[in-house]
């Protein structure tokens, strides 16, 4: 007797595996993009703490569950409080360090979302996905991305749109097959 669904699982268990590897890549090549160790440094302890906290919310521990909001609230202050200061030094390259930020948080918010059966975060996910595909193609139109880096946001994106298809296509079938319901 097989499991029913079973390969649209792993479909969807693939697209998240890929939206994961492409923050990391992002996160890597987000240095030669930047060009500028001190900006790469702020950029890494703003994108950190909330993947530590998605990370340690989907591992469901009693601690971080029942503080969550005071976590989330922490990390959003300290988010806030470092694009502000960025903010006041504006310049180019401030508005590309912005856009990178942003669309690493996007990224972060639709890979710990990209499992979920609810209605309303399977909605955030298909949103924080199209902003970030929205925000790369933005630093790519605007030329704040060179085009001997293009490469460095090609990859990522294009594994976060299959990512995000793989997951879309199971569990379009999973719903067609009676399998997925969203509550």
């Amino acid at each position: 007797m097989s499991i029913q669904g079973k390969k649209e699982g792993i479909f969807r268990l693939t697209g998240t595996i890929l939206i994961i590897i492409s923050l990391a890549f992002s996160m890597i090549f987000n240095y030669f993009i930047l060009n500028n160790s001190v900006l790469y440094l702020i950029l890494i302890l703003i994108n950190v703490p909330p993947l530590i906290l998605s990370i340690l919310l989907k591992l469901e521990l009693d601690v971080i569950t029942k503080n969550s909001l005071k976590f989330i609230f922490t990390i959003s202050t300290i988010f806030l409080s470092l694009i502000i200061v960025t903010i006041f030094f504006h310049s180019f390259l401030m508005i590309k360090f912005v856009l990178i930020v942003s669309s690493n948080l996007l990224l972060i918010i639709c890979w710990h979302f990209s499992l979920s059966i609810y209605k309303k975060k399977k909605l955030i996910f298909i949103f924080s996905g199209t902003g970030y595909c929205i925000i790369i193609f933005i630093l790519w139109l605007a030329n704040f991305v060179s085009y001997s880096f293009l490469v460095f946001i090609l990859i990522p994106l294009v594994l976060v749109l299959i990512g995000i298809l793989l997951i879309v296509v199971a569990e379009l079938s999973m719903k067609k097959k009676g399998l997925l319901n969203y509550i």
